[in-house]
């Protein structure tokens, strides 16, 4: 009989759920983790590591942890074991401070899933995330962006899915299912969050019940 499969959902603010009215965090009801785990019932763990401002790769100079490169291994180390990590990274790479272009992002998430990929298992399976790109509202409501940064945004998913196939990953471009909340441009919306889930959902059952 097939144990409990252990998933980490590792990512920045969308994974922790934060809202696009930047005041709350959303339940684990509403934010994707939580319900991915109710789509995937008994015979799944869902774990959760989002952390707001998290990038790929690049450091933050006003906050300290916020490159995946110091945390993911933690993260894995502490949740583990873990059979199916999903990865969704990339928006606060697009920050004006960070980044002038998707070659860019791409180069520091081809750095992480290497790293990820030397200390685990080769049985694990990693599903790549590229978020959805940046809305119109984000220049206008948060000074870390400007209109380079959405078209950086928009040039992510493209660079997940060569990795992807490059690494033999799982690859999902959530612009496909979902967009970015029309109040913020940067943080998904509870029929987001919804959307999201039932892709990834959709995915892990084709992994794991095959």
């Amino acid at each position: 009989m097939r144990g409990v499969i252990e998933i980490l959902c590792f990512g920045d603010s969308n994974t922790y759920g934060f809202t696009p009215d930047w005041k709350h965090r959303y339940g684990r009801d509403i934010r994707y983790p939580g319900v991915l785990q109710a789509l995937l019932g008994d015979g799944y763990y869902v774990a959760e590591d989002g952390l707001v401002g998290r990038t790929a790769a690049f450091p933050d100079e006003n906050r300290a942890g916020r490159s995946a490169l110091e945390t993911l291994p933690l993260s894995i180390e502490s949740h583990g074991p873990v059979q199916y990590i999903i990865l969704m990274l990339g928006t606060n790479d697009c920050k004006i401070d960070k980044t002038r272009s998707a070659e860019d992002v791409g180069a520091g998430m081809d750095k992480l899933v290497r790293l990820v990929i030397g200390m685990l298992p080769a049985w694990t399976k990693i599903l790549l995330v590229a978020p959805p790109p940046l809305g119109p509202a984000a220049p206008q409501r948060d000074p870390e962006y400007d209109a380079q940064s959405l078209a950086v945004s928009q040039g992510v998913a493209a660079q997940y899915q060569m990795i992807a196939e490059a690494y033999g990953l799982r690859f999902l471009d959530a612009g496909t299912v979902t967009q970015m909340s029309a109040l913020d441009g940067e943080h998904l919306d509870p029929d987001g969050h919804k959307k999201l889930a039932a892709a990834i959902a959709d995915i892990v059952r084709r992994d794991c019940e095959a």
